[in-house]
């Protein structure tokens, strides 16, 4: 069964984008809770995707992205930020500042990826800890991704069973969408990490 681990997207000089996704194997014994996650990631890395040229084309507010994620201050450049609704679903990530550079940067990069629903175009949104409980809702956290793809040296992933978990869209103007998030994350070993004072300006770029 496969799992996909993350989802990268490169712009060469010439205007040529590389969709780069990196799967994983998983166990029998995981083997609902990995197909729940594939389709998640998969359908998180289609959207990515598909944004990535219309993002270039459409840049206009500058966007921002940043968390403290266990004892990793993650902050992104405005182009490794990725805003992607597409009806009441949305994907919202983030990745070291410099990700997208050409030639990538030859240090690691860590990438924060949120997936959820109950969007709703140009409106606030909160969603508390119960609404992560859903199936449809996931956040992983790739740290230390090798430039061009390859494996992270840990992933982490939503914690559906705490309170910590919550995301808000305080403000939307047009296309334009700022606000806060929490969450706490565990790896496959049950290690957990917890992300604090997240905070995002992301526009939504599509066509």
């Amino acid at each position: 069964m496969c799992a996909i681990r993350h989802c990268v997207a490169y712009e060469f000089p010439n205007g040529v984008y590389r969709i780069s996704a990196t799967y994983a194997s998983a166990t029998k014994a995981h083997f609902f809770r990995t197909m729940e996650r594939c389709m998640i990631r998969s359908l998180a890395c289609l959207i990515f995707a598909a944004a990535v040229p219309t993002a270039v084309v459409n840049a206009e507010t500058p966007q921002s992205f940043s968390a403290q994620v266990g004892d990793i201050a993650l902050e992104s450049g405005d182009a490794e930020i990725t805003l992607v609704p597409i009806g009441h679903n949305f994907s919202l990530s983030g990745s070291t500042r410099g990700a997208s550079a050409y030639p990538p940067p030859k240090t690691r990069i860590d990438r924060l990826s949120i997936v959820c629903d109950g969007f709703t175009e140009g409106k606030a949104l909160v969603l508390d800890h119960l609404s992560f409980e859903r199936s449809v809702c996931d956040v992983t956290f790739d740290k230390g991704t090798k430039p061009m793809g390859g494996s992270p040296d840990a992933t982490y992933h939503l914690d559906k069973n705490s309170a910590e978990n919550r995301f808000e869209i305080t403000t939307a103007n047009g296309k334009v969408y700022e606000g806060t998030f929490s969450f706490r994350l565990k790896d496959s070993q049950g290690n957990a990490i917890t992300v604090s004072q997240g905070r995002f300006k992301a526009e939504d770029r599509q066509l």
